[in-house]
């Protein structure tokens, strides 16, 4: 189960500033991690959500209201989900197009 989660989770601690000095790159990495990490923790709730909204509908029995609100938890939940993802791709495009070394003449170097 522990190398399952090493394969999955991106380690946060990429520099300790002892053995490995900490540099911007670093700062860059640690940010992509928590974010791949996040989204991941964000797909096993809506997975979740999903399960509970579908065990909703099976069991309404008929209900037109039980019926409506597993619905209405699904919908919310693809809403939210898809507001992630696309945040999510939004932030690896920039932190990946535009922190390549050919942009740092744009950008500058941070001190």
């Amino acid at each position: 189960m522990n190398y399952l989660l090493a394969q999955v989770w991106q380690p946060l601690i990429v520099c300790d500033g002892v053995t490995v000095a900490c540099t911007f790159n670093h700062l860059i990495t640690l940010t992509q991690n928590l974010i791949t990490d996040l989204i991941i923790l964000s797909t096993l709730l809506a997975t979740i959500a999903f399960a509970y909204a579908g065990l909703k509908l099976l069991t309404s029995g008929g209900n037109e209201s039980a019926r409506k609100e597993a619905t209405d938890i699904f919908l919310k939940v693809l809403k939210g989900y898809l507001w992630i993802l696309g945040a999510w791709l939004l932030v690896y495009t920039i932190s990946s197009v535009l922190l390549k070394p050919e942009f740092r003449s744009i950008l500058g170097t941070p001190r």
